[in-house]
Order: structure tokens, then sequence, then C-alpha cells
């Protein structure tokens, strides 16, 4: 029987810097794979405009193979399924693929893998993907571990691949999955090719104003890379990104680098504890919020009535993508004044987000719910989020063209209006703001600080910042409570934005 290596392809659709890959073809003829899991897609964390970006990452990356003589197999089935039939064709010498981070799905599905290979006596070598580690690696060693990874030097494979005999299946119609047809039209084209056209328009022409642009919702959207799905989908690796921009010395590419380090920093935190994605870090905040399907819909169609958050929510739909400080105030928003569930707001979001990445998603989901007790708690107000970030109201026009003749000194508050008619809004035919912005503030402060005063609370507070924390700061005893020094509070400040 012939022997071969697979290549399991996951979230890693490329052949330039690809380990798994580079290390699968040593010896061995390879069978690269990519095997749709129906499961996964009809998660309610996926969405047709994600399926997209990737359908055509796989397009991409079977074009690439194809020239390297085996084309990309895909095949639409359980993993184990096909690994099955794979070894009634071939011995599998080993399966080869990068070590994912993903959703509790995908973390139940690569135990049930490793089952597989162990009891078959198939040996599967994972590679990472990210900065991001297995196993009980202690977080005060975390930081050092992660830049010995990225000076590594670029996988590049020369070889020409032997062309295996194996059923392949057409990528499936885009009603396969019962999405919603979301078209998302001004969304990024998926693929390796889209990614590095990309990342060299950012790196010749708007990296420059990186770090001036990064907080307003309208100027980001040219100025930040905006390689976060190309990143997720892993079109494009890591190490490529930061050796191409540590050659741009300036402060604008430092700060883009260290978004980079952040990025892998929080996927670390669900690798180490799969269960955030659904779990609270503290227990002390376990069903604290109350489910409201009317909320949730009116914040998620951005028709709130506070027109800065409702453009931004417009642009995210359409877009699917919007900045990491516009994100988190959609997420406070949800959590403090609608005082919806993080994980209900948190789905909502995901479907939406082209570029969702679950170890940062819910990581973010968290911080910004007041979840973690080791965050500061951020309230944002989008009146003043609005006015500082678009001052003359542009982009609220843009996207809430209700008010798009409503003058400059009342487009933030159009409530203010004398002729608003508070009660339907026919006037303008914009909704009337659903909940009242200071006293929904104030009520989910009152109700964190109790939860925070509760005995034993700091005492799980610190267990969860050593297993979770920044290391740039340690907790102190002030008053017998645990407290945070100012500095570990900068992880939680920074925008995200790539």
């Amino acid at each position: 029987m012939h022997e071969i290596n697979i290549c399991w392809f996951k979230k890693d659709l490329r052949v330039v810097d690809n380990e798994a890959l580079y290390e699968s073809s040593k010896r061995y003829d390879v069978l690269p794979i990519y095997i749709l899991e129906k499961e996964k897609w009809q998660q309610p964390t996926h969405s047709y405009r994600q399926w997209q970006f990737c359908k055509e990452s796989l397009i991409d990356l079977k074009e690439e193979l194809y020239l390297m003589g085996q084309p990309l197999i895909i095949r639409i089935g359980d993993v184990i399924d096909i690994f099955e039939e794979i070894k009634k064709t071939f011995k599998i010498k080993a399966i080869y693929s990068h070590q994912e981070t993903g959703d509790f799905l995908s973390y139940k599905r690569d135990q049930r893998v490793r089952k597989w290979s162990k009891d078959n006596n198939i040996l599967w070598k994972e590679y990472l993907q990210f900065g991001v580690f297995r196993g009980s690696l202690k977080r005060d060693k975390w930081a050092n571990t992660y830049k010995k990874h990225f000076e590594k030097e670029i996988i590049k494979i020369t070889k020409t691949f032997k062309t295996l005999p194996f059923k392949d299946e057409n990528i499936p119609s885009d009603d396969y999955f019962d999405f919603e047809n979301d078209k998302c039209y001004g969304r990024f084209k998926g693929g390796r090719k889209e990614g590095l056209q990309r990342l060299h328009y950012f790196i010749k022409n708007e990296i420059h104003s990186y770090g001036k642009n990064i907080s307003s919702p309208s100027k980001s959207y040219f100025s930040c890379s905006r390689l976060s799905p190309y990143i997720t989908m892993g079109c494009l690796s890591l190490k490529e990104i930061l050796k191409k921009t540590k050659l741009i010395k300036t402060k604008d590419s430092k700060m883009f680098t260290s978004r980079l380090f952040w990025h892998c920093h929080f996927i670390q935190k669900l690798e180490t504890e799969p269960e955030l994605e659904f779990k609270e870090y503290h227990p002390y905040f376990e069903n604290i919020r109350v489910k409201n399907d009317y909320f949730l819909e009116a914040w998620s169609e951005g028709k709130t009535g506070y027109p800065f958050l409702d453009a931004c929510m417009r642009s995210l739909n359409h877009n699917g993508w919007i900045n990491f400080r516009m994100r988190a105030m959609l997420m406070s928003f949800a959590s403090y004044n609608l005082w919806i569930p993080w994980q209900e707001s948190g789905i909502k979001l995901a479907q939406k987000f082209i570029d969702y990445e679950p170890g940062i998603h819910w990581n973010q989901c968290q911080m910004q719910s007041g979840t973690t007790s080791i965050n500061t708690n951020r309230i944002y107000n989008p009146i003043k989020q609005g006015k500082d970030h678009d001052p003359k109201g542009t982009f609220i026009k843009q996207w809430v063209p209700e008010l798009k003749d409503i003058s400059e000194d009342l487009i933030h508050e159009p409530w203010l209006i004398n002729n608003f008619d508070i009660n339907n809004s026919q006037t303008l035919n914009y909704v009337k703001p659903i909940i009242d912005l200071k006293l929904t503030a104030l009520n989910a402060r009152k109700c964190l600080f109790q939860i925070s005063s509760k005995e034993g609370y700091w005492n799980i507070s610190k267990i969860i910042y050593e297993k979770h924390g920044s290391r740039k700061s340690t907790f102190k005893r002030k008053d017998k409570k645990i407290v945070k020094r100012k500095s570990l509070n900068k992880q939680f400040e920074l925008d995200l934005n790539l």
C-alpha cells in the first residue's frame, strides 16, 4: 500500500510559511486536504459572509497547490470518517496540521482526532500558526517564547508534489449551509493574492497614519491594515507580516507590531481555558444579565436611537469590519446599557466579523462586559465617542441617512430638536433612544460594585490574574483587597486594530 502523509489544512490556507505542509512533504508523498465540516459552519457564530471569504481562500489555495503538482483535495463530512476513507486507500504514516485554537467545537473535534490517531498508531504532528503555545507554559515565560518563534525564517517550499489518486469534491453551493443571505458588499475578498496586495498597499501607503487615525471609524477604515481576516483564515502568516513591518522603523510600525503581539496574547487565554467561549472568567458574574430579544435586534440592526452607535453597527453590517474602539463601544452598550448577556450579543457580533477569531472575540466580549475581574470596566458613552471621533457627524450621515439634514450641533443628540416627536419619531423617520443612557450606566456600575464587594471575590480574581493576566505588572494588596497596578490596564486600553 502506498505510504503517504496527510497535510490537513484548517485555518492555514497558504503554501508559503506553512510548516505543516513543509514538514509533511519531506519524506513521503503528501495528500493536502481541506475537510469542510457542516457542523462547524452551522454554528450560530458563523455566517454567509465568513463562508464566502473562506471559499475564495480555498479556491486560491487550490490553484497554488495545482501549480505544485497536487491540487488541494476538498471533502465534505466528518474529519474522522474522511481519514478512515483515506486509510483504506493509503498507508497513512502521519497527519500534519497547524495547532488550532478555535471554538469549543473544534477543540472537542481535535480531541476525537487525537484519540483516533493514537488508536490507529498514526502520528499527528501540529505546528504553530500563531505565537500561541500548548501545554504547561507559564505566563511569565510567554513573551520570550513568542519572540523566539517569530525570529525564525520564513518557510518556502520549492519541490513538486506527486499527484495522488483520491476522490475530490466540488466546493458546495452557497445554499448548502442555509445561511441567511448576507451579501456584505463592503468586505474584502478572500485569498492569499488579495491578502498580499492589501499588505503591500498598507506598508507603502497607509502605515504612517496608522496611529493617528486608529480610533476613528471612518479614517481607520483606510489607515488600518485590515489584514485581520487574512490572518484569521491563514492566507498570510504573522511571521511574514512582522518581518515586512519591522523593515519600517517608525513609531507607527512599532505600534502595529505590538498589536500582533496582543493578538496572540488574547488567543493564548482561550488556549489555556477553552470554556471561556461561554463561561464567565469570574463565577460571580454568571447569569446576572437578562435576555431581551427586542433590545438585541434593535442593537444588531443599528436602530437604538443613538446615532453614532447606530452608524458604527450599520457600517459593520455592510463591511464586515470596524475598528477595535468601536467594537468595544458596541459591546459595552449591549452589556451595560442594554444589559444583554455577553454570550448573545457576542454571537451577533461574531456573525458580522469577517475576521471572527474565537480567542480574541470571546476574551474581548468578556472584557467589555466586566466579567473578568482583572480589567478596568469601561462603559463607553456613544454620544461622547461620536463627538470625539465624528465631530461634524459626517460618518453618522453616511450610515444613518435619516439624519442627513441635521445640523452638526444636534446630529449626536437629535432628540434635542424642538419638533422631534419623542413618542413616535415620525418627524425624522428615526427611532427614539431605546434606553436612558445615564440611568442604565449607573445601574450597571451599581451591580458590578455590589458583586465585587462580595466575600471571596478578590481571592478568585487573584487566581484569574495568575492564570491569564499580563506580566507587565503584578497585584498588590491595599486595604485587604487585591487590586491591579496602573500599568496592568494598558493591555485593555489599547486599540487592538490590525
